[in-house]
């Protein structure tokens, strides 16, 4: 499983910084560095949360395949990026 890394990734693609992204989930920054950095996971609501956040299914935050191209070129196209 590849959670901290895919979360990672999407957050980079979005151009946030980690503080951007535990603001807008009411979470503290220390709380989703934790989980970037692979130290602890989310659970329940969190999760379901992450997923909303980046608009991929909470599968997406699992796969050890996720194309991060492909979802770049699908938020560019949405123009959303």
């Amino acid at each position: 499983m590849n959670f901290s890394r895919n979360l990672q990734r999407l957050r980079l693609i979005k151009k946030e910084s980690a503080a951007d992204v535990a603001a807008d989930l009411g979470i503290s920054e220390a709380t989703y560095t934790s989980w970037e950095s692979g130290q602890a996971e989310p659970w329940g609501e969190h999760f379901y949360n992450l997923a909303h956040h980046f608009k991929v299914p909470m599968e997406v935050l699992l796969d050890d395949n996720f194309d991060y191209e492909l979802y770049l070129m699908v938020l560019k196209a949405r123009g959303t990026l």
